[in-house]
């Protein structure tokens, strides 16, 4: 996972973080990166970086199942309007595509993990706990 410095306050227009400036951008290499990111974008950031990240492996490693199997049974559980499959022809055949999380809001983004929390401990998933801003690192 890249690291990532949030913006901790303002002074004098400027931005300022856990670390020096210098410090952060000594940590670049050729053909990286800086992405800024608004602070809707870094919280919808965040939450896809945990359903993805976290969730979604950790299930798969618990059940045996996929990753993709995972996403797209909480997917059609949570928020069924949101992923109701669209369907592309190829050939002689036409296959169900699932949507996308990054069509949703920061709002859906929220029902859809608080709702998937909510669902995995009904089906018996009780280790399974809405994310616990003290257990990042």
């Amino acid at each position: 996972m890249p690291n990532t410095y949030p913006v901790i306050s303002m002074i004098n227009g400027q931005p300022t973080f856990e670390k020096p400036l210098q410090t952060i951008l000594a940590g670049l290499e050729r053909g990286g990166a800086i992405r800024l990111l608004s602070p809707a974008d870094y919280v919808t950031h965040r939450q896809v970086a945990w359903w993805k990240g976290i969730l979604l492996p950790a299930l798969a490693k618990d059940s045996g199942d996929s990753v993709g199997y995972w996403e797209t049974k909480l997917k059609l559980a949570v928020l069924p309007d949101d992923f109701a499959p669209y369907y592309v022809p190829l050939g002689k055949q036409v296959f169900p595509i699932i949507p996308s999380i990054t069509k949703l809001s920061k709002k859906k983004m929220n029902m859809l993990i608080e709702g998937s929390v909510q669902q995995l401990n009904e089906w018996g998933f009780l280790w399974v706990t809405l994310p616990d801003e003290s257990l990042r690192k």
